[in-house]
């Protein structure tokens, strides 16, 4: 029998390294019977565990048999080594005998207790670990900076695992010192023979909606209801939002007082613009909000093809368009419309018919 301490020692590691005790005390039987058949025991050893009184206990069962059957259990022997134990036994007759670990194990079955028990722990820790991160898996978590080479930025996750995030997953420019803490997104999960490997982003469109629902309370409980993600990774967001409560204004909350909200997802996403817009079941409303911050004065649509073009004052086309044909083409994919975008002078020169019909807040 195994002491109380030793048992208290179990819970103890169980505990730090965040384990069911009842998988610790699987490890525990694999790795004693390991040990009392380094000692010579050549039954079948069964490790038998009282949690109420916190004790474990170890027998060697020998069973006579009439054939020893080299595929059967452990611990079969033959009439006449039962008869050797005991005079009147006979076959089907069972020896049960208890091991004391204090006084019968010695240094070779300590040893390979300890080595089998610790490689134990580390596939446990492997299967923890794994079921961690999986259950993290499309999620946001911080991270701390450990060390950055010229292609990746190896990055602390928790339970003593790094996850390696290439380069091109970091937003342009960006700069790491070692010891900070990151916003970073899981995109995977998978399990390996060394423990699980993860795959994390800063460029994943992603990352900006659960940096969402992390610092406005309203988006988290479903207030506010995130429709649609464009992104220029390290340059520029444009976020479709929607109230589920007329009470409460969308960008606004978004936002926040004086825009300490938004100033923490920039800060968060290394300074990049986020464009908050509100989201409208109406394409025209839709696509001139998408185009935000511009003005729009008119938004013709054909349903058919879904396409748009789009006019807006001469002094708005520049921005309409954005660096690049940025503002617009984001506005295109966060809305799902193509957009073309004309002046008003052009469109009055090209003899285009149209009429302000934009009706946004």
């Amino acid at each position: 029998m195994t002491s109380k301490g030793f048992y208290e020692t179990l819970e103890l590691i169980a505990n730090e390294r965040n384990l069911e005790i009842h998988d610790v005390l699987e490890k525990v039987a694999v790795a004693l019977k390991k040990a009392c058949a380094q000692e010579g025991y050549t039954g079948d050893i069964q490790v038998e565990f009282n949690e109420e009184k916190k004790r474990i206990r170890i027998f060697e069962y020998k069973y006579v048999v009439a054939e020893i059957d080299p595929e059967g259990i452990a611990g079969q022997i033959t009439l006449e080594e039962g008869k050797a134990i005991k005079e009147n036994a006979k076959v089907g007759t069972k020896f049960k005998k208890e091991i004391n670990i204090e006084k019968n194990i010695g240094r070779k079955g300590a040893s390979q207790f300890k080595q089998v028990f610790m490689q134990g722990l580390k596939e446990l820790g492997r299967v923890r670990a794994y079921e961690f991160f999986k259950e993290r898996e499309n999620e946001m978590i911080s991270a701390t900076v450990h060390r950055v080479t010229e292609d990746a930025i190896i990055l602390g996750i928790g339970l003593d695992y790094d996850a390696y995030m290439p380069i091109k997953e970091a937003l342009p420019g960006e700069k790491f010192t070692e010891g900070e803490s990151v916003k970073v997104y899981i995109t995977k999960v998978e399990e390996t023979t060394k423990g699980p490997k993860v795959y994390v982003s800063r460029v994943h469109k992603d990352i900006v909606k659960r940096l969402f629902e992390t610092n406005i309370p309203e988006v988290a409980s479903g207030v506010i209801e995130i429709m649609g993600i464009s992104r220029d990774p390290g340059s520029r967001t444009k976020i479709g939002v929607k109230s589920n409560n007329e009470m409460v204004d969308p960008k606004g909350a978004c936002v926040g007082m004086g825009g300490v909200r938004i100033k923490q997802i920039n800060n968060a996403l290394n300074g990049e613009r986020v464009d908050i817009f509100n989201w409208s079941d109406n394409p025209v409303n839709l696509i001139a909000e998408a185009l935000t911050p511009a003005r729009v004065i008119s938004v013709l649509v054909d349903e058919k093809e879904h396409k748009s073009l789009v006019i807006v004052p001469d002094d708005q086309f520049s921005l309409a368009i954005g660096k690049g044909g940025q503002n617009a083409r984001l506005a295109s994919q966060v809305s799902g419309w193509k957009i073309d975008i004309k002046n008003e002078s052009t469109a009055y020169k090209e003899g285009l018919k149209f009429k302000p019909n934009v009706s946004v807040k």
